[in-house]
């Protein structure tokens, strides 16, 4: 499975945005609050990338200061549906899992 582009969401049930990806970009939607994350992908190998936040529509505060921070994400498992991830920056340090949107 391509883990780099496609559609995918969260395995988290609190987490209902759409993950659209494609080599150097990612938009994250929520379909509730219509928050959309968008952000640029520079990968450092097959299984490493950075992200840097780009734009933020929709957000009920001012996101500004949000533009331009990074988030190092690396893919530390992989299976049939899905992989997870372990991103971090100065303001996170998560492990979450994603699962491929079937179309």
């Amino acid at each position: 499975m391509d883990y780099r582009t496609g559609e995918f969401n969260y395995v988290l049930e609190n987490r209902p945005e759409l993950v659209i990806r494609t080599d150097s970009t990612q938009i994250e939607i929520n379909p509730i609050t219509k928050v959309e994350v968008y952000s640029s992908i520079k990968w450092k190998s097959d299984c490493e990338y950075v992200m840097t936040y780009t734009k933020i529509l929709n957000y009920p505060e001012d996101a500004s200061h949000m533009i331009g921070q990074k988030i190092n994400v690396k893919i530390i498992s992989t299976d049939s549906g899905g992989y997870k991830v372990h991103a971090t920056s100065p303001l996170i340090d998560n492990i979450l899992g994603f699962v491929k949107v079937d179309k």
